[in-house]
């Protein structure tokens, strides 16, 4: 009976640690071009939105996801904090790019 009751307490142990690990859809890969942004995501974020703002809030540009795998190239633009918003239905996922 005591092993049972391990056994259960182990599965119950191992069940919330997966539940309560978020599942992250976009990868930031790195780049040796220190102006450029890369990330991958999963098949379901495919059609999204790709929108790029400043540091003020004002959108420089808007794309859609066509393939998993995007690349934002910061090398024309001047030094600031840039938020990169992924959005897709009701996902948004924001990351931020400094360029000095």
């Amino acid at each position: 009976m005591k092993t049972l009751i391990t056994v259960v307490v182990a599965l119950a142990i191992i069940t919330s640690a997966q539940a309560a690990k978020p599942e992250e859809a976009i990868i930031i890969g790195q780049s040796k071009h220190k102006s450029l942004f890369v990330f991958k995501t999963q098949k379901k974020f495919l059609g999204a939105t790709v929108e790029v703002y400043t540091s003020e809030g004002e959108l420089l540009t808007t794309q859609n996801l066509q393939k998993r795998k995007m690349i934002i190239d910061f090398g024309s633009v001047t030094n600031d904090t840039y938020t990169i918003r992924v959005v897709k239905g009701n996902s948004i996922r924001e990351y931020q790019y400094l360029k000095r």
